[in-house]
């Protein structure tokens, strides 16, 4: 599902337009990056948390020609699902 299909269902299942909708997934996405950024968790009951982790510097290897080239450290974005959406997912 793509950004555009996420916006199109939650219209179709809620009471909320389609440019409110997309007005909150910004802000949630603009929030989130924030408080990653700063090095907070963010947790969502029953969805799940967003949580920042430093990736260390590592090799890595052009697929295009072979070349071992160093990654430099950076902060990436890991995702854990809740408990209660895996047990909805499985049922």
């Amino acid at each position: 599902m793509n950004r555009s299909q996420l916006i199109n269902e939650l219209a179709e299942k809620t009471a909320i337009s389609k440019k409110d909708i997309t007005t909150i997934l910004d802000a949630f996405t603009e929030m989130v990056a924030e408080k990653t950024k700063a090095g907070d968790r963010v947790f969502i009951p029953g969805f799940g948390s967003f949580k920042p982790r430093l990736q260390t510097s590592r090799p890595a290897r052009n697929p295009r020609n072979g070349d071992v080239i160093q990654l430099t450290p950076r902060t990436i974005v890991h995702f854990k699902c809740a408990s209660l959406l895996l047990e909805k997912m499985n049922k």
